[in-house]
């Protein structure tokens, strides 16, 4: 029997990430291009066969790629907006299954959406009412405390090399700082964009993105206990709260001592509501108009990538997928 795939978040995640992919093997998308990106269903049937039949576009700097899935291969398409409309509206028209407008919800994932669509409307933020929660709570499993514990010590000190780079004194900072990642014993946990600053081979953008990374690691300490919130996503983090967290523990092991990881369900309910705020983001980038109340897309962005990472086995951070 035909199904309507069309609200199953990991095809359409998969889908999206090879449509990427292909255009920036095919440089027909820059790295500025990424922060525009957003994504449109036109249609995703699994056919009496099983194989999977799909049509979306891909949308960045007021650019649009159509894409086509059939026998399991991915096509570029040229194709216009009115093209694409009217393929859709003629499958719907020959596969019923299509014209089903059901969420296949559980009873946590409804709460989560209508929670967390009561928060963006307070902040006058608009997303589609039946936007979907894309995490399946059962499949889930959160990296453990240790590992969190670890990912925000070694964050944690980069960031102030990186701060230092654009004082002018890396050198004096690299020499200050890197003793404490030996002393914590978190050499090992170190991402891409980390060891770049750690190595001198760094670029500009590198110290850039490890200084915003202050909004991921504020997800982290969130998830362990340290803070209370993070939903306000209109201001940046306590920078000065943030480096006490660490400094006032002499190790590793006393860091750990004070952390309380939170429960499954309250990450996913804090990571569905930055998945709706860069949606919000993304969306007011390709339509002017669409109110994203006081939202900072770079809080918005690192404080997600902190989130995505506690609930993916993906190690290093910067190589996350993050659609919206």
């Amino acid at each position: 029997m035909e199904k309507n795939m069309a609200f199953n978040a990991p095809l359409k995640e998969n889908l999206a990430n090879a449509a990427i992919n292909f255009l920036a093997q095919n440089q027909l998308i820059t790295e500025e291009d990424f922060k525009t990106l957003s994504f449109e269903m036109g249609y995703m049937l699994q056919m009496e066969n099983e194989q999977l039949e799909a049509l979306f576009k891909i949308c960045y700097s007021g650019k649009k790629q159509y894409f086509a899935l059939q026998n399991n291969k991915l096509m570029i398409l040229k194709y216009t907006d009115e093209l694409f409309n009217q393929t859709v509206e003629y499958m719907k028209a020959n596969h019923p299954c299509l014209l089903s407008d059901e969420l296949p919800e559980t009873d946590v994932q409804k709460n989560r959406r209508e929670k967390n669509n009561n928060i963006l409307r307070a902040q006058n933020i608009v997303v589609p009412e039946r936007l979907m929660t894309r995490w399946d709570d059962e499949k889930i499993i959160l990296k453990d405390k240790v590992s969190i514990c670890k990912r925000a010590i070694a964050c944690f000190f980069v960031i102030q090399i990186a701060c230092d780079i654009g004082n002018g004194k890396y050198e004096e900072g690299l020499n200050a700082l890197k003793p404490y990642l030996e002393q914590y014993g978190v050499m090992d946990q170190l991402n891409s964009k980390e060891k770049k600053i750690l190595d001198g081979t760094y670029t500009m953008q590198d110290a850039i993105d490890m200084d915003w990374a202050y909004e991921a690691y504020w997800s982290l300490v969130w998830s362990l206990g340290l803070i209370d919130d993070i939903s306000d996503a209109s201001q940046v983090c306590d920078c000065q709260k943030a480096i006490e967290l660490v400094t006032s523990c002499k190790t590793t092991e006393e860091f750990i001592a004070k952390c309380n990881l939170r429960s499954k369900e309250e990450i996913l309910d804090m990571l569905d509501l930055f998945f709706r705020y860069h949606w919000a983001l993304n969306e007011s980038k390709a339509k002017q108009g669409v109110p994203v109340g006081d939202l900072n897309p770079s809080v918005v962005l690192e404080r997600r990538r902190g989130l995505e990472w506690i609930v993916t086995n993906v190690e290093d951070w910067y190589d996350l997928p993050m659609p919206a």
